[in-house]
């Protein structure tokens, strides 16, 4: 965990639905919630570029 914290504002109508979500599902806090969003989509992305990398080497012959 960081050594300091970071705030995100978020717009009322957006945090209230967030807060909606978050009961509904049964993460413990809003900031649970986005931790998990950005983890979530850090990975994806992560994922997409080896993707990228496996494709390019593909196309050079380098892996099959």
């Amino acid at each position: 965990m960081a050594l300091f914290k970071s705030k995100i504002k978020l717009d009322d109508r957006l945090r209230a639905r967030v807060e909606e979500h978050v009961a509904a599902v049964g993460f413990a806090s809003v900031e649970e919630f986005v931790i998990y969003c950005i983890e979530k989509e850090l990975s994806t992305a992560e994922d997409d570029d080896e993707a990228k990398i496996a494709d390019r080497l593909r196309g050079l012959g380098y892996i099959e």
